[in-house]
């Protein structure tokens, strides 16, 4: 009888053992995930301003790297009417605009690194004065970056052997079931051959 309590311990204890495990890789797996997101722009996404901005800034939700940053305000022509780099300050990305910015529509497309090494993009629109000219879009006659990035989504994250880590949370929930499932076999057969020995001596 003590046997069998002790197996069934033991499965118990495995079983936990394995849930906890898969539970943690995927608990995991969309922490390790997530990349910063943009929580404001100024102008604001399609906002309309009567006087043209000295600066477009973008503020995300933690540091980004000093490292890589593009922001263009660009017009329908694709011309770019930010000037020099962009300033990073924290969580905070700044572009001077041209003073001479002419009423329209523009586009700004940025693109930086986030706090987890990962490069982010997307875009952002907004026009000034007396919007008459068609918003700008993206084409072959205008800088742009890899296919935007709607800043508001977030993207797995490879492991470090690229897969992503949903997958590698699968596969190491399917090993830990897979290790589980083979010690309980193999108790099963420890028991049923010790019950064999055990009654053999009674059948002869």
């Amino acid at each position: 009888m003590l046997h069998f309590h002790a197996r069934n311990r033991l499965l118990a204890g495995l079983g936990a053992l394995t849930l906890a495990a898969a539970f943690a890789i995927g608990s995991a797996a969309p922490a390790a995930s997530a990349h910063d997101s943009v929580l404001a722009t100024v102008p604001s996404d399609t906002e309309h301003v009567d006087l043209a901005p000295a600066a477009v800034s973008m503020r995300f939700t933690d540091d980004i790297m000093q490292l890589g940053a593009i922001m263009l305000v660009v017009d329908s022509a694709g011309t770019d009417w930010g000037t020099g780099e962009p300033a990073l300050d924290g969580p905070t990305a700044t572009v001077a605009v041209d003073p001479a910015l002419p009423d329209g529509a523009y586009q700004v497309r940025w693109r930086v690194v986030s706090a987890d090494g990962h490069p982010i993009s997307g875009t952002f629109d907004f026009s000034v004065g007396d919007a008459s000219a068609a918003a700008p879009t993206t084409d072959a006659a205008a800088p742009v970056f890899i296919t935007p990035i709607d800043s508001s989504v977030v993207a797995s994250t490879p492991s470090e052997d690229g897969m992503p880590l949903g997958v590698t949370a699968l596969i190491g929930a399917v090993i830990g079931l897979g290790i589980f499932l083979g010690v309980r076999a193999f108790i099963r057969r420890r028991t049923q051959h010790s019950l064999h020995n055990a009654l053999s001596p009674l059948e002869k």
